[in-house]
């Protein structure tokens, strides 16, 4: 009787140990495809990082450009050429040549 109980014990744990290494294996995979999957988001990510940040540097150069052209529409040099150009406005004592043409 001794016999068949001390018998059964090292199949259960041999059957034991077998589902505990198959569970470790099986989460060991899950845990790699994972770990994949977010690496491939990790460099996705990285990739709109910089996109976006040349996307500011481009948006920063371009305000540059628009408080430049503001400056220069405030200042009186603008005010006078578009008097010139949109209106053909002289000062009093210009004298105009005209080419015949």
């Amino acid at each position: 009787m001794s016999k068949g109980v001390s018998g059964s014990a090292p199949k259960k744990n041999r059957s034991g140990m077998v589902l505990i290494v198959i569970i470790i294996a099986i989460l060991a995979i899950v845990l790699m495809v994972r770990s994949a999957a977010l690496s491939r988001k990790n460099a996705a990510y990285a990739e709109e990082i910089e996109r976006l940040t040349e996307q500011i540097t481009e948006e920063e150069g371009r305000t540059e450009k628009i408080k430049a052209y503001k400056e220069y529409t405030d200042s009186d040099s603008y005010v006078e050429k578009m008097a010139r150009e949109k209106f053909g406005l002289v000062y009093p004592d210009e004298v105009i040549y005209r080419q015949e043409g």
